[in-house]
């Protein structure tokens, strides 16, 4: 069996996105692909090596089968550390050694087409810009700025998911050509500066999960990258992760997250790196947060982030729907980050959706709300309980058994581990996106960061899109006026002049300007 040990949360990603999942044909289909990587010379240039690299990142930890076809003999060069690079990531991998009419599938960086009897999906950059193509090469550029390579191999991997589930996918199809610029996310827009030196100016990066690997991942690209860098993330790397952290090996399990964004940010030896291995609230040095980057699960966090008063800040998501980035400040008409957030009609509750995934409505006041309050431990007679109520074997569970409650169902709920045991018969009221949503929010992310940093924050409000459509036609970017209803902090005088004190006395300039 090449699947990985992970795999339940894959399923998980999937069964969210594809209508009549069954788990079995699921696992059977996938069993049955080989999917090529195939790479020319102009793969050897670093933005061909970036694109390669995050391509085996998102396709080792999702397809059990994989064969690198290098065109060349200089592209020959690579494939041991290729190799190394999808073993380390999912230890059960099958890399083949078959001949061409083996593969199902083949992805293509360069401007070679090679011979083979599949469906082949063409990728490649040119600085900022990505591009795609179903019907011939695209080529690599030379420039020594990754951000375009990095959201080609998402899109690549969106499309190559696209063909394969395409019959369950409604309204999915291959986009037949893509030239898609991180620049400005202009449709067919060509805009690609050089990347020049950048300083970042005491930046916090909050959260350093699937989005928050991507980002660190096109950062640790960015060529004499400078200043002040500050990661934080209270957590530490677990198996479900490795579903789609695509910085995250398996040897990388129980390490904390901030020490895996280190190991790729030291590389950046002109960039000051600080790491809190805590919830960014319990940071002493909180309120004093001037620029934050935003890559965090819940719209609660994203209010209380604003709630600090930064003097702006840059935020990420992904959602059923779509994924995308969004600058902000407080004062003027445009909308602030609690604004995106604020609640529309009645929204559940944590506890309540909590207790629904494990089968304890009826014991949501007494037992699951006061558990996640206190963060009390589950002991093995509740444990007992859950696994009756969710009728699974009590033995999978063991492992939760003296951790929080929620540990128990960012596991076994969101982890994919009671998806897995009922074999997908128990819908999972979760989102977990699939690895190259979370990538491609991540780089953009990360794009954003590095263009206000050169000044050359945007006029948009919010940028997004939806990998499972075409691209780049279901791009869209808004400017956002503030809540209508007048419910948000950035409409409320006292916060108003907290924030006015705050910042009006300093003297603006560079990555510091509002």
């Amino acid at each position: 069996m090449a699947l990985a040990k992970y795999f339940g949360r894959a399923a998980t990603a999937a069964s969210q996105l594809l209508q009549g999942f069954d788990a079995k044909d699921f696992e059977g289909l996938l069993n049955n692909l080989v999917i090529g990587i195939a790479f020319d010379q102009e793969a050897c240039s670093t933005e061909g090596k970036a694109a390669l690299d995050l391509l085996i990142r998102l396709v080792a930890r999702f397809y059990p089968t994989i064969c690198l076809v290098p065109l060349g003999n200089e592209p020959r060069k690579l494939t041991k550390g290729l190799s190394s690079l999808a073993r380390s990531i999912n230890e059960s991998i099958t890399i083949a050694r078959r001949g061409s009419s083996a593969l199902s599938h083949c992805l293509v960086i360069g401007s070679t087409s090679p011979e083979v009897p599949c469906p082949k999906f063409f990728l490649g950059s040119d600085g900022w810009i990505a591009k795609f193509s179903a019907e011939r090469p695209v080529g690599t550029g030379s420039s020594n700025n990754a951000f375009g390579a990095g959201a080609a191999a998402c899109i690549a991997a969106s499309n190559l998911f696209r063909h394969i589930f395409r019959d369950q996918i409604t309204g999915a199809s291959v986009d037949k050509a893509v030239t898609f610029s991180l620049f400005d996310y202009a449709p067919g827009s060509r805009v690609n500066p050089p990347l020049s030196d950048t300083v970042l100016n005491d930046l916090f990066l909050l959260g350093l999960g699937a989005i928050g690997n991507g980002a660190v991942w096109a950062l640790s690209r960015v060529p004499h990258l400078q200043g002040h860098l500050q990661v934080v993330d209270g957590e530490q790397v677990d198996q479900g992760n490795l579903q789609r952290y695509v910085l995250a090996l398996e040897r990388d399990i129980g390490q904390s997250k901030v020490k895996l964004a280190w190991r790729y940010l030291k590389t950046q030896r002109d960039l000051t790196v600080d790491g809190h291995s805590a919830r960014w609230q319990t940071l002493p040095i909180v309120s004093s947060m001037q620029h934050v980057a935003i890559a965090l699960d819940t719209a609660a966090d994203r209010i209380a982030v604003q709630g600090t008063l930064p003097r702006w800040t840059i935020n990420s998501w992904t959602q059923r729907g779509d994924l995308g980035v969004s600058h902000h400040g407080f004062e003027g008409e445009m909308a602030c980050l609690a604004c995106l957030y604020m609640p529309h009609g009645a929204v559940p509750d944590e506890d309540q959706v909590i207790a629904e995934a494990l089968g304890l409505e009826d014991r949501k006041v007494d037992i699951v709300r006061p558990m996640l309050h206190n963060g009390a431990p589950v002991s093995g007679e509740l444990m007992r309980d859950i696994a009756s109520r969710l009728t699974v074997p009590v033995e999978s569970l063991l492992q939760f058994v003296d951790q929080p409650l929620r540990n128990l169902y960012q596991g076994a709920i969101c982890g994919g581990v009671v998806f897995e045991l009922t074999a997908g018969s128990k819908p999972v009221r979760v989102e977990v996106p699939m690895a190259f949503q979370s990538a491609m929010a991540g780089i953009m992310l990360a794009g954003e960061i590095i263009k206000r940093a050169t000044g050359n924050a945007p006029d948009w409000t919010t940028a997004k899109l939806n990998l499972l459509r075409n691209i780049p036609s279901d791009v869209v970017t808004e400017r956002r006026k503030k809540d209508r209803l007048g419910r948000c902090i950035c409409q409320d005088e006292d916060y108003l002049d907290v924030y006015r004190a705050k910042y009006h006395a300093l003297e603006g300039g560079g990555f510091g300007k509002t």
